[in-house]
Order: structure tokens, then sequence, then C-alpha cells
């Protein structure tokens, strides 16, 4: 072949003159060929903007190595299917095919049956329910508690969850008996519907149909290559029992003899690229020769038997790529008309030099440039967000230049007359032709930029409801009866009324039966084993009133801390508005909600005139940093000094780094002080420090020294709080009592986190993802050599870096003996706490800069490293660390909008504690992209927050459990907050709920939500509303996500209401019977006699007072609205004002 190929341009070029060959070309497929698959979305979007009327179809290649034991993921498989259905739609749109080496040289399904495989339906469509089930098994669709990714679906009663291939959200189909009602789209983070559509196709997610004749020639092919089947074979047996296995899909030429080639879904067909293609074909079929060639090597008797499939069955050859572009008659593009774009291809200016000057103004080096070169062309000015670029702009107009045009496209250019445009883009570099110029965010601001809209604050609810839901044989805590053990749901018929209660088991075979509206009286104790306590006995009471004693000196010493800082005065800073907003404009990247209202939080802070204390808490990588510098900012153009501490040498380096760059054309002197520090240097920084010559400081722990004399600290900013110890902490405080703290973690510590619950530490969440991020894929695996290569392998080929962590010393060994001799050909380096420092650092910048390929090192990197390729981390023997330590260290990887990946391996056959399993379980669910704070609530849950005064860290609150000692702690404080007088108890109070007797069945049934979990956490939150709005709302999404409520549900809500009520008026108990109501307040006592003895007086032929209970007769009638209407009229004589739980229609 000797196609003309693009190599000398530009990525942005190319995507420019290929939109333009393909403009004029007769063929209405073109497919473009990537050497990296991670290049395919954004020359996609380059594309778009230069010609709007192309269709760009992207196919994806599986995101796993040839002959691994992993599966690509659902959402590859299901876009795969899409492209292939969109490149052959009905319609006339010219397509451009974008692929890379992987995706052409893998075979695929034959493409007629691939459009064979789908399930329509629509409104009042009859559906047989049974039918739709098993074709969803057999399309790949797994059944989950709730949909949250492509390729799940649930099912609850009529309601039928499904995330489908494309659509932007899941559905929701409800069904009434056979007929479909409604298709409803909903959030899968908070799972409540957002729209409804008419009609929906459904397409497979799996290229395995595990349909019955696909299953038998699979078994025949299997025999046949492998030869006698193990009575223990994984895949032989679970495909015969129809389950899909992680990484069956490799099997695929075993299920699929008639593998074809991609080209037969391209048939006629234009072609391009940008590297020579004989070399990259070569290059990849000899790196799926090695992905083989390792199994092949390796001892015949282990499991993996795939290296027995040869690789032609699977994948094209070179042989065969080349026989397949001559049989399809693939095109080459016109050559003539790439030679003219030459001529007219200029690259454009880079404003590198500008933005280093200290005596020039960036800005009006760009101004003066764009109206040079308007002489000859139009200008397009380019940003990667709205909000980038609209900040561009004004910060263009305060220097006389107005921009006011945006285009979609570059089709908008008018031919005639030259204009500056603006618009935004994804492009990197711009360039010049003879019709216009670009010039990009990068060019002006350097770097690379972080591109998209600000995401939108999400709803967690769902996550949260799977986490804390009760589990059976969990230690719970009874507020007045102790701690027991929970025993599951139990339904009970009572004088005919049928209603549910939580069995809790005590010590001596005691057990109690509570009912599911008063469950707020339980919570989880937080430990995994502690004593029963025995009913009716003295111990608990005397343990609990204790504890409040305790509890009471603890909160008193945080008020008077808190209080202290609250008494400091201390200059305000004064905001310099213009300087500060140009100063927010030099940031390349859009802000977040969050960070917005954070940086927002700390300026009125700085602004009050008393020291802050305020904690950000945010997932790491999500702009945590550019809160920090900005505060910074503040506090040196009010001519105040800043320190910023950092727990490792490393992380300060990276930090000086970036504030040299955020900084680097004001007058603002950095220096870093560390270990690593000579001693020339620091005292030339100690010097700097005492006259004012040095603006901002960052360093480790040797920042915290008396000897350093600042002439005016204003702000300290401690960040990775979690690695400091409270030691530390406090020498921080004592040092510097007038100064602002600012506190930076993605994972406080259970201690900062109740500080901050309580009000004695001020907090910040910054809990939105940057566009484009995408979570973890978290998997638990046992080690196995084969699993580990191939997650290696895959990260070097797509050009990414690896970390490999370990938990001691002494296993460094076994991790580099293992990569000798199955990965010979990487290079790696090893990295602890005790290797030489110079050494280290050494290490770390050479892994940072791309030097090499793995780096093998103790937890070490927990602390905030930030390499941007490494989208890869094996963590060894991982039952060894912290929860902490274990989300700390996988956030190593997923920094940029790659997927990331992460393998926590325990050892081969481990017997692994319940405590260490549920700690991985836990990691693995929280995949989220706003999990950093959810684990750390978990953390406060499971460990509780110690003496938050003082060093004890371990949490383990035994005596009471951890919620029942938080919310004691924060009734006190909240009492002490105003100022209760000496000899007022009323701190001490209990929650307590109101004992209801309504002889009317209310419940959440069976039949409506079948898990109990599920349906003991709806209990939860429906018990612990706060507001009418907030009961209205759970019951929507009831309504929602299950269907119609039904009558028990109904009764539960208006049962909830009346305690509600009771509790407001201290009535603790509310017993409806055949001849009328007993209500009795609490302790026997009234606070307004005047106004009780006014309702008696009323009706007195009606209400009789008897033994310190009212009994108030009634007339035959529905047994909840009398009840209600009758604590209506007690609360208008007591004369107190209606709650904000008011009525309901339901």
């Amino acid at each position: 072949m000797n196609n003309k190929f693009l190599k000398n341009y530009s990525k942005e070029f190319q995507a420019f003159a290929l939109s333009k060959v393909f403009e004029i070309s007769d063929e209405s497929i073109h497919i473009h060929l990537f050497d990296r698959e991670g290049d395919l979305k954004q020359f996609s979007d380059n594309i778009k903007f230069f010609n709007r009327q192309i269709e760009v179809i992207i196919f994806p290649s599986w995101d796993c190595l040839p002959y691994s034991n992993t599966s690509p993921r659902k959402e590859i498989i299901s876009k795969r299917y899409s492209a292939l259905r969109a490149s052959k739609s009905a319609d006339k749109n010219r397509k451009i095919i974008l692929m890379s080496l992987d995706s052409i040289l893998q075979k695929i399904i034959p493409i007629n049956e691939i459009f064979s495989k789908s399930f329509f339906l629509c409104t009042d469509q009859d559906v047989n329910f049974r039918s739709l089930i098993e074709w969803l098994e057999k399309m790949g669709y797994s059944r989950q508690e709730n949909v949250y990714s492509v390729g799940e679906y649930a099912l609850r009663g009529g309601i039928l969850d499904i995330y489908v291939p494309e659509i932007e959200h899941p559905i929701r189909l409800d069904f009434f008996g056979k007929k479909l009602e409604k298709i409803r789209t909903f959030d899968p983070s908070s799972q409540r519907s957002n729209g409804s559509i008419k009609e929906v196709k459904i397409f497979p997610v799996s290229e395995i149909i595990l349909e019955e004749q696909t299953i038998d020639r699979f078994r025949q092919n299997y025999r046949r290559t492998v030869g006698t089947v193990q009575m223990s074979d994984r895949v032989y047996n679970s495909i015969s029992e129809k389950v899909l296995v992680e990484g069956i899909e490799h099997w695929l030429p075993l299920f699929t003899p008639n593998l074809e080639s991609i080209f037969s879904a391209f048939r006629g067909a234009s072609f391009s690229y940008d590297h020579d293609l004989n070399v990259m074909i070569d290059r990849k079929w000899e790196q799926i020769i090695e992905s083989r060639s390792y199994d092949l090597k390796a001892d015949r008797n282990n499991n993996n038997k795939l290296f027995l499939i040869e690789p032609e069955l699977h994948y094209l050859s070179p042989a065969e790529f080349k026989k397949s572009i001559r049989f399809y008659h693939i095109k080459k593009i016109d050559e003539i008309f790439t030679d003219k774009l030459e001529t007219i291809y200029n690259s454009t200016k880079d404003f590198s030099v500008e933005r280093n000057k200290e005596d020039i103004s960036l800005f009006n080096e760009v101004v003066k440039y764009m109206r040079q070169r308007l002489d000859q062309r139009s200008i397009i000015l380019s940003g990667a967000s709205e909000g980038s670029i609209k900040r561009l702009l004004n910060v263009l107009k305060e220097h006389d230049l107005n921009i006011t045009r945006k285009i979609e496209s570059v089709t908008e250019v008018d031919d005639h007359t030259t204009q500056i445009y603006f618009a935004v883009t994804q492009l990197d570099m711009g360039f010049s032709t003879d019709q216009f110029e670009i010039i990009t965010e990068k060019a002006i601001f350097g770097g690379k930029l972080r591109s998209g809209k600000a995401a939108k604050r999400r709803d967690f609810t769902a996550v949260f409801e799977d986490l804390n839901s009760l589990n059976v044989e969990d230690l719970v805590v009874h507020i007045d009866y102790g701690i027991g053990k929970f025993r599951g749901l139990k339904n009970f018929e009572i004088n005919g009324v049928n209603n549910d209660f939580l069995e809790i088991n005590y010590a001596g075979s005691d057990k109690i039966f509570l009912p599911v509206e008063n469950i707020e009286l339980i919570s989880p104790l937080g430990l995994s084993d502690a004593k029963l306590d025995k009913l009716g006995s003295a111990n608990w009471q005397l343990r609990k009133a204790t504890i409040k004693k305790k509890i009471k000196l603890i909160a008193e010493k945080l008020i008077k801390v808190a209080a202290e800082r609250k008494l400091v005065s201390t200059k305000k800073v004064f905001v310099q508005n213009d300087l500060f907003q140009e100063f927010c404009n030099r940031f390349p990247y859009e802000e977040t909600p969050d960070q917005l209202q954070s940086i927002k939080d700390v300026v009125e802070d700085l602004s009050r005139g008393n020291p802050m204390d305020r904690l950000i808490c945010g997932d790491v990588g999500f702009g945590k940093t550019e809160v920090a510098i900005r505060a910074a900012f503040l506090m040196v153009t009010d001519n105040r000094q800043v320190v910023l501490v950092a727990p490792t040498t490393l992380l300060a380096k990276q930090h000086y780094e970036i504030f040299e760059k955020r900084f680097d054309s004001y007058p603002i002197k950095i220096k870093m002080l560390s270990r690593l520090t000579s001693a020339s240097d620091v005292n030339n920084i100690k010097e700097g420090v005492s006259n004012g010559d040095i603006n901002i400081l960052i360093g480790t722990h040797s920042v915290i020294n008396k000897n350093l004399k600042f002439i005016n600290l204003g702000l300290l900013i401690v960040d990775e709080e979690q690695s400091f110890g409270v030691g530390q902490k406090e020498q921080l405080k004592s040092l510097f009592p007038k100064v602002h703290i600012l506190t930076l973690s993605a994972t406080p510590i259970p201690r900062t986190l109740q500080m901050a619950f309580s009000g004695i530490r001020d907090l910040s969440l910054i809990n939105t993802p940057p566009k484009n991020r995408m979570p973890i894929e978290t998997n638990v695996i046992e080690f196995d050599r084969a699993t580990i290569r191939s997650a290696i392998m895959r990260e070097i080929k797509r050009d990414g870096q690896v970390f490999f962590v370990v938990p001691r010393i002494k296993d460094i060994r076994t991790i580099e003996d293992f990569l000798n001799d199955v990965l010979p050909e990487i290079k790696y380096m090893v990295a602890t706490g005790k290797t030489n420092n110079r050494e280290l650092e050494k290490t770390i910048s050479g892994f940072y800069y791309g030097e090499f390929d793995l780096l093998v090192s103790t937890n070490i990197v927990g602390s905030g490293l930030d390499v941007q390729r490494a989208n890869t981390i094996i963590i060894y023997k991982a039952e060894l660390f912290g929860l902490s330590q274990l989300y700390q260290i996988r956030g190593r990887v997923g920094r940029s909008n790659k997927r990331a990946f992460a393998y926590l391996v325990t050892k081969e056959n481990a017997n692994l504690t319940k405590t260490a399993k549920k700690r991985l379980d836990l990691i693995k669910e929280l995949n989220s992209l706003v999990s950093g704070f959810t684990l750390s609530s978990q953390d406060l849950e499971m460990r509780g927050s110690g003496n938050i005064l003082g060093e004890e860290q371990t949490g383990q609150v035994n005596e009471v459990g951890v919620s029942l000692y938080q919310e004691m702690l924060q009734k006190t404080i909240n009492s002490l907050k105003l100022n209760k007088n000496e000899g007022d108890n009323s701190y001490l109070e209990e929650n307590w709920s109101p004992v209801i007797r309504i002889p009317t069945t209310a419940r959440i049934p069976e039949k409506y939500i079948k898990d109990s979990g599920l349906r003991l956490s709806f209990y939860r939150r429906l018990s612990n509303f706060k507001t009418q709005v907030e009961l209205e709302s759970l019951l929507a999404e009831l309504i929602d996500r299950f269907g119609k409520l039904p009558k028990e549900i109904i009764n539960l809500a208006n049962i909830l209401k009346i305690k509600e009520k009771c509790k407001y008026l201290e009535i603790e108990l509310l017993e409806v019977g055949a001849k009328g109501i007993t209500v009795k307040f609490r302790d026997g006592k009234v606070e307004n006699v005047t106004g009780l003895l006014a309702f008696i007086e009323s009706d007195k032929d009606n209400v009789k007072p008897t033994n310190e209970k009212l009994f108030i007769k009634r007339e035959k009638g529905e047994n909840l609205s009398s009840a209600y209407n009758l604590l209506k009229n007690i609360e208008k004589f007591l004369k107190k004002e209606a709650p904000s739980k008011e009525d309901a229609s339901y």
C-alpha cells in the first residue's frame, strides 16, 4: 500500500484535513486508524468542530490484553455494537469511523448475527415478563439490587430497571400485570426518575450469547481444543451452568468459529492512518503473540488454557490484514488534495516567552498579536469549557478587546470579512490556514487543560442505602436495653393485625421485638464482637450514666477550645477584587460548584476577623489545592506570609512546583524547606522568612520549628491531614494561635470528622468530580501471576505506568522475583521509607517524569503523590492495610480522564478475618467518584471518633456504641452552646420514642420490596424523617422505584405522622381501642396544665382522666384519622404552634 499519511501535522490539523478530504470525496464511509486508543475521543470532537455534517463514530477496542483472564467492560462492548449499528443505519449521513490497531485486528461476530439480537418495547404493550428476564440474562445483563452501570438490571415486583446501551440514562419499566404502562428514565446516582419515553430497543451487552446451541458448540470445541476436561474446570463448568465467568470473552472463537474481519462491516470504505501502517500492524501482532507466549512457557498444569487457542482464530495476522484490505478495495486519501493542504498549513503562535517575562503583560501581548493577524485572516479563540472561555473573554475585554461572536463549527466563519470568534473545543494546539487562525487556551496559559462543563451535584442516597443497612447478626445498641444482636425482620399477626418487628437477642436467651416504627431507638454498635447485655440488668444504665459524665467533660473542653479561637481577633483580609479575579481567571480549568462554594467559604472566613479553622474534604484530584492556592494569594496580596505543611518531602516538592507554576507571573517568592534542604539554604530561608522576603514557605514537619521566626504569618495550610499525628497538629496550633488554619484531606481521620460534625471546626465538601473523570475499577483477587502480569502489560501497552505497593519492606524481594521472572522486559525501580533521601527523591522524580514503567514501593505513595500517567495500581497483601490507607493508596491512580484499575491482591488461599474482608468489600463498593468522605463517615461509624481532644485514636467506644456516643456528644455540645444553666441536665436527655398501639396493618410488604436489607433501610429512612417534605419525598421515591404504594405503607406513613405529633406534644403512649383512645403524657407531666384542663372541660362527657392517663371516647370510624384528629385537637388547647411536619394526603 502507498496511502498518504499525515504524521507531519499536529493531531488537530489532521482532523481538519480529514474532514476536508472527506468533504469532496465520493465515499460515504471512511476509516481512520490510530496507533493509540487514547486519541480517539479528542480526535472525534475535533472533527465535529471542523465539519458538523459528518457523523463521527468511535469503534473502541476491548480494554483488556489478548489472552488475559479479565473481561472487557460491558460499556465497551455496548459501544462496539452501537458503532456497528450506526455505521449500517439507513440515513445518508457521511460517516468517519475512528478505531485503533487493537480494534482493526480483532475479529468480530458476523454482522448479521449482531443486528438480529434486540428486544423492542413500547408503552401499552403486552410483555411476557419471564421471557424478557431470560432474554436479558442471555444477552449478558447481570441482576443487581440497584442499577448503576450499563448491562445491569434490577427487579422489584412490577418494576424492572435496566441500564440499556445507547440511552443516556437507565430505564424503569412499570408493569401492571403483563401490560407495560410506563417507560421512565432515571438518575442512577439517586435512583429517582427524571423523564419518560414511549419506546425503547434493548441490545446485548455481551459478545457471547448463552443460547443452547451456542453452549453446545462451545462445549464441543472446548473438549476438542483442551482435551480431557477436569472436574474442577471453572470455564467449562460455568458455561455449562449458563454463567459468564470473568475473561470468557477471550474464548469467543469456540462459541462462534466463523468470526469475521472488521472490514466486513465497512465494505468499500476509504482508509487513512497516522503512522507507518506495516510497522504498526507488525508491532501489534508481536504483542498478541507475546501475550500468548507467556502462558505457553508457563506450567501446562495451570488453570488458564487460553494459550491453546491459535491467535489467527481471534485476530487478523499481518498477512490476513493485507488480504482483507485488498479484498474489500479499501481506498486511500487523495494525495493531491493533501498536498494542497500542505501549502496552507502553518503552526500558530505559542505565548510561552511572554508568559515567563515579568516586565510585560501577557494579555496585552495576546491582544496585540490577534489584532495584527486580523488583517490577514479571521481569528478563532478556543477554550476547553464555557466557563474557562468566558473568563478568558472577560480578561481580554479588560485589555480593550471585546469578542462577542460565538461559533459551534469552523463552517460558520465568514469567508468575506475577517473577525474574531470564540468557541468551546477540545483543541490543544492551534494552526493557521488561509481563511482562519486558531489560538487555544493552552497556547496562552500553557499546561494540559481539563475539559468540560461543571458537573452537577450528585445525590448519593442510594449508595449510602446499600452501605448502611443492618445485616442479620450485627451488634446493635438499644437506647433503653443496651447491646444486643439483630436477628432480622419478623412478621407477626396480633389480634388480626399483621406487622413487622425487629428481633434483637440479649444475654441469657432474652429477646425483644421492636416495632419498625420505633427503629430509631437502635443503632449499629460499630464493633464485630462485644458482650451482650441482659434485659432488666442495671449494668447498661450504669455504663450509660458514666459515659454521659465523660462526654460532658469532653464537650466542655471542645467548646472552650473553639471559644478561645473565636475570642482571638485577627486582622481582616482585604480582598482586592480586580486583582483576585484576574488571578482566578488564570486558572485553566472550570471550577466545580462545590469548589466554588469552598472558595467562597474560605474568603468569608478570612474576612471575618477571627482565626479560620476550616477542613476542606474532597476526593483526590477534585481541586482542594486550588482552594488553598487562592487563599494563599489573598494572604500574600494582603502582605502576610503563608506556610504549607505536607507529610512527605515528595508531596511538598509537588506542591512547590504547582505553586511556582500558578504564581509564575506575580512577584511572589516561594521557597521549600525539607530534610533535603542544604544547611546554607536553610539559613537563607530562615533569614528570608524573618525579614519578609519569602512570601510562601512549603515544607514538611521541618516548618514546625520554633527557630523559624515569621515577620507576619497569616495562613497555615495542612495537606493530607490524616498523615499527621494529634501531637503535631496541636503543636501547630500552639505555635500559631492567631493564624488562619486551612486543612485539606480526602479521608480525614474520625477525630477530625467528628469535630466538623459537632460544629467545632468548619467543614467544606468538594463532592463534584471534574468532567470526564472516571471512577477506579476495583477488583479483589487472590495472587495470580497471569492476572497480575496481564494487568501490568495492559497499562504499559496503553502508554501508562503502574504502582505496585507492598505492606512491608520484606515483601519487596518477592515482588522483584516475580517481575524478573514474568516481565523481564519492563523497567522498574524500588522505593521504601528506608531508601536514602536523595535516592528516594531521584526515584520518585524518575517515575513522575516517565523514565521507567513500574514503581515497587511500600505505602509511602499513599500521601498525595500525583502521577498523571499511572492508571493501574496493584496492592499486594491488601488485607494488611487499613481502610483509610487502602483508599489513599488507591487514589494515586485515576487522576486523568483514563479508566484506572486497582487490584487488591490477597495471599493465595488466604483465610481472611471478618474485619479484613469487610474492609476490602467496602473499598470495592466505594468505587464512586465521591467516596473519600463516604469512607471517612464509614470509618467513623466503624471505629468511632476516640477522645477527640487527646492522643487516643483507636476510637472503639465499647461502652455504648459509636452512633449513640456521637448522638450523646452532639446533644451535649449543642446544649452547652446554648449556655444552659448550672444544674440544668436537659442536655443529658436521651432519644425517646412514643408507643403507638393502633390496630391496623402498617408495614412494607415483602412482595413490594423483596430484599430484607433494603426494606429495613427504608424503615430507617421513613422513621428518621425530619420534615413533611422529606416524608413526601421518601414516599415519592418508593412509588418511583417500586410502584404504587400499597395500603400498608400508607398506614405506616400515617402512624409515623401520629408518632411525631405525639413526640411534639410529649405524649409517650397512644392506644386506640374499640371504645376509645388512651393517651399518657411523658412521665405523667404536662407543661401547660391550664390548656389540658381546658381540653378536658371542652368535652367532659367523653374525656376521662384516670391514673395519669386520658381516656377519650370516640364514635366508630377509621382508627388512624381518629387518632390524628384527636392529637390536633389536643395541640390546639395546649396552645403550641404546629410543627413543620403537617398534614399530607396520600
